[in-house]
């Protein structure tokens, strides 16, 4: 369900916070998002949402990587109707198979050799882009991994912030 600013500044903190956490695949980020309101833009919402995500990085890992894990694998199987569902659709719709395969065959060696799943912001790139990003990534050592994994999980999250205020 879509939000207002004004529907977010005045949504039931337990509301707000579910509806949050199902957009960010953490509970924890949506609690301090919603701690932090009101909120005068959806500007700054996004600022405070990707300063926690930063505060939250250097607190607890574990929570991070927990809502990096909640994004199905791109090309996996995804409930249909979801946000994930939609986003995937979006960013791979005209894909061959091979493509596909490809990306389906290289997540789990990401994902052995990182710890996570391999995260990135879908949304404007092609099967082929996303094929290249994972490959190039495979090359990065854990510690130069983790920020560029983070970062796209903020992109999502901004993304999907925007989408989801309307008006």
């Amino acid at each position: 369900m879509a939000f207002t600013l004004a529907d977010l500044n005045a949504a039931p903190v337990d509301r707000l916070t579910t509806d949050l956490a199902d957009l960010f695949g953490s509970p924890a980020l949506a609690e301090s998002v919603a701690a932090s309101r009101p909120y005068d833009s959806v500007d700054q919402l996004c600022a405070t949402a990707s300063a926690l995500l930063t505060a939250q990085d250097r607190e607890s890992r574990r929570t991070v990587c927990d809502a990096v894990n909640a994004h199905p694998p791109i090309g996996g199987t995804v409930a249909a109707g979801t946000r994930s569902a939609s986003e995937q659709a979006a960013a791979l719709g005209a894909t061959g198979d091979a493509e596909l395969d490809a990306l389906r065959d290289l997540q789990p060696r990401y994902r052995e050799q990182f710890g996570w799943n391999y995260l990135v912001r879908a949304a404007g790139r092609s099967a082929r882009e996303i094929r290249d990003d994972l490959l190039a990534r495979l090359d990065n050592a854990p510690a130069d991994e983790w920020p560029v994994t983070v970062a796209n999980l903020d992109a999502i999250n901004q993304l999907r912030l925007r989408g989801w205020i309307t008006g």
